[in-house]
This record gives structure tokens, sequence and C-alpha cells, in this order.
């Protein structure tokens, strides 16, 4: 078979499994609102919490700037970081929702973009060299695992040059609310 005709690899690595982990036992959003990613969502709970501030947006994104890399910085570094995605966002006109990532030392300081598309996560995640973004619509969220480019991200999270993908996780919204009542 000629090589014209040979199938593209997935070119996104997996990622860290502690990372992963880390990411996937994570809360996220403003204070008043926490969350976590779940893989699945019963019937009892799919009417019983939307996410506020994703009431009336098409798409959501959750990004930092803390911690590029996965590698933890002084607060005073981070704050610097913090500031200057804030002004990236100002001046592309989003109003962002001041949120969390995380809990304890590893809580960081980020934004939710209400509706900021996929692409724009992805492009902010990369300038700011984060190991992922958070991109939703309404109740669902895609955990999108970025690779180390920042170079500009065309359609579908593929890097024309490189062909250079995003890896993507699928998950229900689920309140953290209701899960400490529950237990």
């Amino acid at each position: 078979m000629s090589s014209e005709f040979r199938t593209t690899e997935f070119a996104a690595l997996w990622p860290d499994p502690a990372r992963r982990e880390g990411f996937l036992g994570a809360t996220y959003g403003p204070v008043w609102q926490r969350f976590r990613l779940s893989p699945d969502l019963n019937r009892a709970e799919a009417h019983e919490f939307s996410p506020d501030w994703a009431a009336d947006v098409r798409s959501w994104v959750i990004v930092t700037a803390w911690n590029p890399g996965g590698q933890y910085q002084a607060e005073w570094i981070n704050a610097e970081a913090h500031q200057r995605l804030l002004q990236r966002v100002s001046r592309a006109g989003v109003t962002p929702l001041l949120s969390f990532n995380g809990e304890q030392e590893w809580r960081e300081t980020a934004l939710i973009l209400p509706g900021a598309s996929l692409r724009d996560g992805i492009r902010l995640g990369r300038e700011f060299a984060q190991a992922a973004v958070l991109y939703g619509v309404g109740r669902r969220a895609a955990l999108v695992w970025l690779g180390t480019d920042r170079r500009k991200v065309d359609r579908g999270g593929v890097e024309r040059r490189r062909a250079e993908r995003c890896r993507v996780e699928r998950y229900w919204v689920h309140d953290v609310n209701a899960a400490t009542a529950e237990g």
C-alpha cells in the first residue's frame, strides 16, 4: 500500500497516570459552586445540578496559568502568570469568572471563560504551558490534554504543521455539595 493511503496515527500522548488521577480527583469552579468530573450520571442527578455560571452560555472553558508543565512554582510567580492570563483574556474582550482548580497545596487560581470555544481553550492552555484545560457545554465537560507546542492550533485541536492533537476525555459535571450531603 502506498504511503498516501496509510491512516494517520493519533499523535497525542497519554497523560502521566499520576497527573491524570490528580485532575480527576480535583474539584473545579468558583467557591460557591464546586464540581468534580464524573464518568457517569444517574437519572436522579441529571436534573438536580446545573452550574449557574453555565446557564446562559453555549460553552465554557476553565484555564489556569499556575504551575506550567505541572511543575510547582512559587506563589508570586503563579500570581504574575495569572495576571498575564487575565490581561490576555481581557484584551480578547472576554469577561472571566474567578475559579479554582484543586485543593490545598495544589489549589490553583483559574478563570472560567463563558462563551469560549474549544479552540480558545487549547490556544490559551498551550500559551501558558498547561497540561490540560476543561471545556464544557452545560453539564458536560471534556478534560482536554494538551501538547507542549504553543503554535497556532487549527480546527479540532490539530496543529497543521506537526499534526499534533489533543487527547479528550468526556465527563459529567458532578456537584461536590451533593456528594458531601449524601455521605
